[in-house]
């Protein structure tokens, strides 16, 4: 493993460039119930209120962890 390997696995890749948001942070604040809706991500992670152009990637990742939670619960 190299150098550069190493630190990506180190530090989680961010989705939100802007922001500074990982995907992990909108996974783990969608499982901690704290978001259940895009309005709710963007205020608790300030996700996608920069430029954008992330949206529709946060949407998917969302739309993912919110499918699993419900699959989860039931």
């Amino acid at each position: 493993m190299d150098e550069a390997q190493l630190f990506a696995l180190m530090r989680p890749r961010k989705v939100c460039i802007c922001r500074g948001v990982s995907e992990k942070e909108i996974r783990d604040t969608i499982a901690s119930g704290r978001a259940s809706n895009f309005d709710e991500l963007q205020r608790e992670t300030r996700c996608c209120t920069g430029c954008g152009t992330c949206e529709s990637h946060v949407r998917k990742i969302m739309n993912d962890e919110l499918s699993q939670k419900t699959a989860g619960s039931g």
